[in-house]
């Protein structure tokens, strides 16, 4: 009879690593708690018992909501195998919110900022170069619409698609000369 190793010996050596990242931050971040919602802050484990030699190590941070039918926030990630974390600023959050569900961000951003300063303090003491990240450029909205970002790609569309029309025209007007000279 083939007797079964516990998960721990399964595992490689960057899954562990991982599992035991979660672990930790799990355990000394389970008490906070951001108000409205209920969320509480969650490091994933890795699914499997192995990270395919530290590539596929990205653990995602994410603060979930006891409250049914609240989105579940992801609010960064962390990679042992790297050593490095990363924690999105409030604004960041409040960026891939408006754009994911039209509607701003209705946690407390005290609460949040201030788990923010706790994670940070964490991830660094668990030996991970922790950054944090504003919203990225092409996610900013404005109170008047898309971003500059957003009308530039329209811009480059439309440019195109009238480069495109005059190539045309110059093709077929090409070919009626063509057709004009030799007929």
């Amino acid at each position: 009879m083939i007797q079964s190793k516990p998960r721990a010996a399964l595992q490689t050596f960057h899954a562990l690593q991982a599992s035991e990242l979660a672990t930790a931050f799990n355990d000394a971040l389970k008490r906070v708690c951001i108000q409205p919602g209920d969320y509480t802050a969650e490091l994933t484990a890795p699914a499997g018992p192995s990270t395919a030699g530290g590539v596929q190590a990205m653990q995602h941070l994410r603060l979930v909501s006891s409250q049914p039918g609240t989105p579940t926030l992801v609010v960064g990630h962390a990679n042992h195998a790297e050593g490095r974390a990363e924690l999105r600023t409030f604004e960041h959050l409040d960026a891939v919110h408006r754009q994911r569900f039209r509607r701003p961000l209705t946690i407390d951003r005290t609460q949040y900022d201030d788990f923010v300063r706790l994670a940070k303090q964490l991830l660094d003491a668990l030996h991970l170069q922790t950054i944090l990240t504003g919203p990225p450029l092409d996610l900013e909205m404005d109170d008047d619409g898309p971003s500059a970002s957003s009308a530039g790609r329209w811009l480059l569309a439309f440019l195109v698609g009238v480069a495109l029309v005059a190539a045309a025209g110059l093709g077929m007007w090409r070919l009626g000369l063509l057709k004009t000279l030799t007929g």
